[in-house]
């Protein structure tokens, strides 16, 4: 695991900067404290800071080819190096390392453009490709690790983390005002956009390449899409799933340095850690770590979490935070994230991150088990009122929406109530994109003139859209998970994973996004995986033997986050402050006595505008840093891998 950045100025064949990678390295120092190097040749420039994890002597980044045409800077981990390489060597190459970034540049160098589909694992690869004049830029199949890049007057830059393309000239800092509506709508931005305008997300599943005689280009290797096969049965997907998932644990335990798993009781945490202990088959030396926010009628998940490591046999750790760490760390938490996330468990993320950084240097984590074997409530929510529209002639149906609508306007009831009865009539696509995004009248109301002019016409669902009619398949269910693959998954739950986990410089894995296993799950009917009164029941049935009664019939929590508690608070008016004295950046874009009155209503009790609030903070803080440029490094940070080739101006103008 690592941070990767770089340059590429194939427009005007100026000399790449040493400096300029240093400053991007620097800035993302954090993601890899063992180890700085950087490439240049020519135009070309790499950067890289590395987390050591495997081969900690000989995995030492950029990394090149014996005969130095090829240079690779990576970051992820690639599990089936160990099975990649021996291939590798019957084909006749001779590796003379053990690490897995050898087994990536080596890949390349025999299958080309198609080496990332023998890769097994979860990465953002650029490679130099010094004979063609050639960068190719690859994200791994699910976009578990963040890749941007943009462009710039000279070429194109590219780097893990955004902040890292501000020590490139010729990027904008200026915020995207579509990408702004999409963030307000559904509370984080859809790739390929960012935040950012000229910014852009290197598509999970793709190949950007970039060449001198023709730009970038896009090449997509990998499609996520539920194709569900119906002539099988339930305990033969049951035999398929436990193997797949034990042989994913299995690769992914592949370490040099210690490791441990994030526990909280609930279903997939649970057979992670159980399926850890049985593969290690010493329980006792394995870490478990739980946090939570201890306070008086907060929910937490301490006596889950305990009560599944004491009947595993693990070496359980938590971390219990009062009202001013919880505050403290999400503030905090909020400064580092790369674009604005509507997600208030960044905080206790970055928490339990820190705790087992401070015992493992490695962990396993549950994310993507809920979008891949329908996990979460809403999925059962759906499941039954399609059961129920099968079930009413299609004329009452179009009665009935008029009916619920008046119904949901007049009579007093919660929100998400109201929301659900105005949905509970129309087709399923409907109801999915409106459960998904935040009360667009809402919304509205908060925006100034200048934004609801900029966005007037637009429909900030689009992007949404285009994902669940691209979906396919012929299961309502089914496509809405496809959508939450590539959508939530992507630009919500895994960015916010990564960043919070290597803010620490810790590594963490995702066992259930194993590609094949994921490939499994989109091939199984959803009437396997979902029941109007229960949900993963395929996985629970799969893995019953390592997950406790209680655990398999236990209802999701997820990070349970007291966030309207915490905004009438001390930690409220810190809030208040930065709301209502917005960034030159954010200036423009709301009408600040609105978000004041909303903000002056929920801190007397009167109602609960959390949400939106802490929407338009997250905004506000990450804004702050937008016009920064990364700082120089101090003197004393030397590069351990440094290659520079003179630089040879081409006859090409």
């Amino acid at each position: 695991m690592c941070g990767i950045g770089g340059y590429y100025n194939w427009k005007r064949d100026e000399p790449a900067s040493r400096e300029v990678l240093e400053r991007m390295a620097w800035s993302m120092r954090h993601r890899g404290p063992d180890g700085f190097g950087y490439h240049l040749d020519g135009p070309l420039g790499l950067a890289h800071r590395r987390l050591a994890i495997i081969d900690l002597e000989g995995g030492h980044q950029p990394m090149s080819t014996p005969e130095g045409d090829l240079w690779i800077s990576y970051n992820g981990e690639v599990y089936n190096y160990v099975e990649l390489l021996d291939e590798l060597r019957s084909y006749g190459h001779t590796p003379r390392t053990h690490s897995d970034t050898e087994a990536v540049i080596l890949a390349y160098r025999q299958w080309g453009l198609d080496f990332a589909s023998h890769l097994n694992g979860m990465f953002a690869i650029a490679i130099w490709d010094a004979k063609a004049r050639s960068l190719v830029l690859c994200r791994d199949r699910l976009g578990i690790k963040p890749l941007y890049y943009a462009d710039t007057p000279n070429g194109l830059a590219f780097a893990s983390e955004i902040k890292a393309l501000r020590a490139i000239d010729g990027i904008a800092r200026e915020i995207d005002t579509e990408s702004l509506d999409e963030y307000m709508t559904c509370g984080y931005v859809v790739h390929p956009r960012s935040m950012v305008r000229g910014v852009e997300k290197v598509e999970p599943g793709t190949i950007v390449t970039i060449r001198p005689d023709r730009g970038p280009s896009v090449h997509r290797y990998w499609q996520l899409a539920f194709r569900p096969e119906f002539g099988r049965r339930e305990h033969e997907w049951a035999e398929e799933v436990r193997d797949l998932f034990t042989d994913s644990v299995r690769l992914q335990l592949r370490s040099d340095v210690p490791l441990g798993v994030l526990l909280s009781g609930g279903v997939d945490s649970t057979v992670i850690a159980a399926t850890t202990a049985m593969l290690r088959g010493d329980p006792g030396e394995v870490d478990s770590f739980c946090v939570g926010v201890d306070v008086p009628g907060a929910l937490t998940e301490f006596d889950w979490a305990r009560q599944t490591a004491e009947g595993i046999g693990l070496r359980h750790h938590e971390l219990r935070l009062g009202w001013k760490e919880y505050g403290d760390v999400l503030s905090e938490s909020i400064s580092m994230l790369d674009e604005p996330l509507c997600e208030p468990m960044v905080g206790q993320l970055l928490a339990v991150a820190r705790l087992a950084r401070e015992h493992v240097k490695v962990v396993l984590s549950g994310e993507g088990s809920d979008e891949t074997w329908f996990g979460y409530p809403g999925y059962r929510v759906q499941y039954a009122l399609e059961l129920a529209q099968n079930l009413i002639p299609s004329p009452v149906q179009r009665r009935l929406v008029p009916v619920l609508d008046r119904v949901a306007g007049t009579v007093p009831m919660p929100s998400r109530l109201s929301k659900l009865m105005r949905l509970a009539a129309e087709p399923l696509e409907r109801r999915y994109l409106g459960l998904n995004y935040f009360d667009t009248t809402l919304k509205n109301s908060i925006y100034s003139p200048a934004l609801r002019a900029a966005t007037e016409g637009r429909d900030s669902r689009e992007s949404m859209r285009r994902l669940y009619d691209d979906a396919g398949g012929p299961e309502p269910l089914s496509r809405m998970a496809a959508v939450d693959c590539r959508a939530w998954l992507v630009d919500n739950t895994l960015l916010r994973s990564d960043l919070m986990s290597m803010a620490t410089s810790l590594e963490l894995r995702v066992p259930f996004l194993d590609h094949r296993l994921v490939e499994l799950a989109t091939h199984i009917p959803a009437r396997f995986k979902v029941l109007p009164h229960d949900q993963k029941v395929i996985l629970k049935r799969a893995l019953a033997d390592r997950l406790p009664p209680q655990v398999s019939k236990r209802r999701k929590v997820g990070f349970p986050t007291p966030l309207a508690e915490l905004f009438r608070g001390d930690w409220g008016r810190h809030a208040e402050e930065v709301i209502a004295s917005p960034s030159h950046v954010t200036e423009p874009f709301f009408d600040r006595p609105r978000l004041l009155a909303m903000m002056g209503e929920h801190r007397a009790n009167k109602n609960d505008w959390s949400r939106v609030l802490f929407q338009v903070l997250m905004l506000e803080t990450w804004s702050r840093a937008l016009s920064e440029t990364p700082a120089t490094p101090p003197r004393g940070d030397h590069a351990d891998t440094v290659s520079e080739r003179p630089v040879q101006h081409s006859a090409r103008t």
